[in-house]
């Protein structure tokens, strides 16, 4: 194993017979497809991970700070598929946990730990994988990418923001829903008493309690798009979407058909929130056969609300929540925010354009994929990959392959939330750690078929 410095090395005749590998982006999404690699990819390879961020991180899972809470729980943390319970046996045996006031004796599997805690267990693989492969070379550049082309040897070109360009048999791209921006907001002084969270995700309501917590704001308005608000956990999820009648393969059968099974739980006492976990393995088969119409229609009216109640909270941070909106502590606020200013916000809602005041403004909207930036710009251009029909990403199919416009394969992965207009819910850990190894058992088959044909090729000259 041999962890390069930030420089590229002089690619030497002995360099070139490597298989060179390329992962644009290193949080979680990153980190996994790069411990994926190293775990199923068996010729030796040299990986260079490029992200201007200053550090390796594992706790970003799609983009956010990693001292934020985690919204799955432990028992779905492994960044081992084979192995669903590496996660917890590492916290059991981590005395830095079983200290911790999130730890819940005899039922670990039912808990939910802060980022920073995920992020410790997912660099600790990463570090155990390397140490295993003294065959690999891992190079860590603190750099941005500004472009992806075809290069004039064969396989992808990669320009660095510092205007260095390398050739790639493979470039996987994990930068989330975007390149990663280090700044959250406007600071805004420590002691600000009013406090403007905007966002209707897990992330923005943790940060709105950890605010009111700490003291560091005595009002929050959470400001959300759709006026929706994360959903609670159940204790235990279970249940499932049972039905004489097979499943609908329209968008508008298969909610109501959705509604019928929750409702149905809710009579037995067992909850919905088993019934959506049910649903959301049959989301994959049923989004394929959905038409465009329907997809953008499940985009403008329904993603608010499956959003709300796929990406929940733990039980524990919802009684906050609720006890914090009926005491006034936190004021919650449905509107789209045109301008943030280091005074407030300009919001518009159903009653006109407002200016909302406040001492501090902290933004933890997740956005959309930027498609018009220059990474993007220069693959679509470049015809290498193609627009979803959502505008949500980038078309891949179930193991991240990208295609290019005449349909082939060149070697090309987008991996994570950029997929999210061809597969639901890829933005979460669990789904993401099974995309990674679909990925690295996908090009390691990709890297053999072609060194294979390059040598049937050598042999017939």
């Amino acid at each position: 194993m041999t962890l390069a410095p930030a420089q590229l090395l002089p690619q030497s005749q002995d360099a070139d017979t490597l298989a060179r590998i390329a992962i644009i982006g290193r949080g979680f999404t990153g980190l996994m497809t790069a411990i994926a690699l190293l775990k199923a990819v068996h010729r030796p390879f040299h990986l260079v991970m490029f992200d201007p961020y200053p550090k390796i991180d594992g706790g970003e899972s799609i983009g956010r700070p990693a001292s934020g809470l985690l919204n799955s729980r432990v028992r779905d943390l492994s960044v081992d598929p084979a192995a669903r319970d590496d996660f917890r046996h590492w916290l059991e045996a981590n005395d830095g946990w079983r200290d911790r006031d999130q730890a819940v004796p005899g039922n670990v599997d039912h808990a939910f730990v802060p980022g920073e805690v995920f992020s410790a267990y997912a660099y600790q693989r990463f570090s155990e994988a390397l140490r295993e492969r003294a065959d690999v070379m891992v190079q860590v550049r603190a750099e941005s990418v500004a472009a992806i082309g075809r290069h004039s040897r064969g396989g992808l070109s990669v320009l660095s923001g510092e205007g260095d360009q390398a050739r790639f048999d493979a470039v996987f791209l994990a930068t989330g829903y975007g390149l990663r921006e280090i700044a959250e907001g406007n600071a805004g002084p420590t002691g600000a008493r009013e406090v403007q969270v905007i966002g209707g995700g897990v992330h923005a309501v943790d940060r709105a309690l950890r605010l009111l917590a700490a003291g560091e704001a005595s009002h929050v308005t959470l400001i959300s798009a759709s006026g929706f608000l994360p959903q609670p956990h159940a204790p235990s999820a279970v249940g499932a979407v049972s039905s004489d009648r097979p499943f609908p393969n329209t968008l508008r059968g298969a909610f109501r058909h959705l509604r019928e099974a929750a409702n149905r739980a809710a009579l037995e006492g067992t909850g919905w929130q088993g019934i959506m976990n049910d649903f959301r393995l049959r989301a994959r088969e049923l989004w394929q056969g959905l038409t465009p119409e329907e997809r953008r229609r499940f985009k403008r009216h329904v993603k608010p609300i499956y959003d709300s109640h796929r990406n929940r909270l733990p039980l524990g941070h919802y009684e906050r929540l609720r006890r914090a909106i009926d005491s006034g502590a936190i004021t919650v606020r449905k509107g789209k925010i045109e301008r943030i200013a280091t005074n407030g916000v300009l919001l518009s809602g159903a009653g006109g354009l407002q200016v909302l005041p406040a001492d501090r403004t902290i933004d933890c909207r997740v956005r959309p994929t930027d498609l018009d930036s220059p990474l993007f710009r220069s693959l679509l251009s470049a015809q290498l990959a193609r627009r979803d029909e959502l505008d949500l990403g980038i078309l891949v199919d179930g193991d991240g392959r990208v295609f290019s416009q005449t349909g082939a394969f060149e070697g090309l992965f987008a991996m994570g939330p950029l997929g999210l207009g061809s597969l639901p819910d890829i933005d979460l850990v669990p789904q993401i750690v099974v995309q990674a190894h679909a990925a690295a058992d996908a090009l390691g088959a990709w890297l053999a078929e072609t060194a294979s044909s390059k040598a049937a090729e050598s042999r017939t000259r």
